[in-house]
């Protein structure tokens, strides 16, 4: 796409009220996709998250044999004839390092040789733990290219049982992935793991999820989960919770403009660890209050600075330094080193963008030291990295001539962002008038 074309200007805005629908979460979605490929029954998913990474693991499960019918925000999902159709043509994963890594399980629970491979930034994204956890339980993962990264070749006559151990600092992802193979081992499988697990509220999501569709585990040590199998997965209908994520936009849209904004739908109860992002704003200053079917964020007139471990809430930090620029003194985000593998070096991406505003940042090997305001508008560069595009948009609101290159790349996990921002700047002007 032509770089112009591809660039939003974002309007100043005094303050957002208003309401705003967010899209079903992206990290259930996936895990529901991936359940339901292992079921032995039709499966429906419904307001399921329908953006690009959500289809790329669509699109692999189809390619392994998984008969997938999407209609809108509902997922109809038959199981595939055999585990799993062996093709000597790679599965094309793009950016998606959620589907690479429970993909990489799934597959593992199948008989053949499957590749994996993706864009260049994947093949930046290593994989080498789950790999090593793999290999323990008869998987061998061979590893075509740089490093411990994709392309990668996987081996398996399913999954044996026995015990494993999985270092899951780098992500949860692996932790996740091996939890819901394990249900379809040839035997009982110990999956242990070493601390610390980064963002651990997404293995709370995996296992309630497990739970919730019928497949049955056990702690057995603090840091030792016992899965007996192998399992037998019925059909499910299971509904996506609102992606907490998603809104977390728009909660700091309220607190940058001192405006009153409600997302949904959204419940209190979620697992989803981004949700607690609204502690942060909470201490900040902004008023937080749940309703009937989502949460209302009211903006402070000053924000207060805070200093804070983000580990559990990694894909926040984007968001939270965006707000930090506008803080009353400086603060500091820590302890997400796992960062630097994510889409984009999301750390320095975020360090880059804000001095190219005159915010004054330093970088640490695993946070951020942040004191602003900003003191110019300018053209951010995303690094095709969608929570990038979505957390500098929202600065923008408040920085006269601020613009965001390759807008369209909030596609891989909120292709209405766009439409939703300019349907609340509407809002507001309504309201403001």
């Amino acid at each position: 796409m032509n770089e112009m074309a591809d660039t939003r200007t974002i309007p100043c805005v005094s303050r957002v009220r208003g309401r705003v629908a967010v899209p079903g979460s992206k990290s259930v979605t996936h895990r529901a996709l991936i359940l339901a490929a292992l079921s032995e029954e039709e499966c429906v998913i419904e307001n399921a998250l329908d953006a690009e990474d959500t289809r790329i693991t669509a699109e692999a499960l189809r390619r392994l044999g998984v008969r997938i019918h999407w209609h809108g925000t509902t997922i109809r999902v038959r199981p595939a004839p055999h585990r799993w159709i062996s093709s000597p043509e790679p599965l094309a994963l793009s950016n998606s390092g959620t589907s690479l890594r429970l993909l990489m399980g799934l597959a593992a629970v199948g008989r053949g040789t499957f590749v994996f491979d993706g864009s260049t930034r994947l093949r930046q994204r290593p994989v080498g733990p789950l790999a090593d956890a793999l290999k323990p339980l008869g998987v061998g993962v061979r590893f075509l290219g740089r490093d411990l990264c994709p392309p990668l070749e996987l081996q398996t006559n399913g999954l044996h049982a026995g015990e494993t151990l999985v270092d899951a600092s780098e992500s949860s992802q692996y932790l996740s992935s091996l939890l819901i193979a394990a249900t379809q081992a040839e035997g009982p499988v110990l999956v242990r793991w070493k601390d610390p697990v980064a963002s651990w509220p997404y293995v709370t999501i995996t296992l309630s999820m497990m739970t919730e569709v019928g497949l049955e585990f056990s702690h057995v040590e603090p840091r030792a989960i016992r899965v007996p199998a192998p399992q037998r997965l019925g059909g499910f209908r299971l509904e996506v919770e609102g992606d907490c994520s998603s809104a977390s936009y728009f909660w700091a849209a309220s607190a940058l403009t001192r405006g009153d904004v409600v997302t949904y739908p959204l419940h209190s109860s979620s697992l989803q660890g981004d949700c607690r992002f609204l502690e942060v704003l909470a201490s900040m200053g902004c008023r937080i209050q749940w309703e009937d079917r989502g949460v209302r964020v009211q903006g402070p007139d000053r924000l207060q600075p805070v200093h804070v471990d983000m580990n559990t809430m990694p894909d926040m930090v984007p968001t939270l330094a965006v707000v930090c620029a506008f803080a009353d003194g400086p603060c500091t985000i820590g302890n997400v080193a796992h960062l630097r593998i994510k889409e984009s070096d999301r750390l320095d991406a975020v360090a880059t963008e804000l001095q190219r505003l005159g915010v004054f940042v330093e970088q640490y090997p695993d946070g951020l030291r942040i004191q602003g305001p900003p003191q110019r508008g300018g053209a951010i560069n995303t690094y095709n990295d969608h929570r990038i595009a979505m957390a500098f948009a929202v600065l923008g609101l408040k920085v006269p001539g601020t613009m965001i290159r390759g807008a369209s790349t909030v596609s891989k996990s909120f292709p209405e962002f766009w439409a939703a921002l300019h349907d609340l700047l509407q809002q507001s002007r309504q309201e403001n008038a």
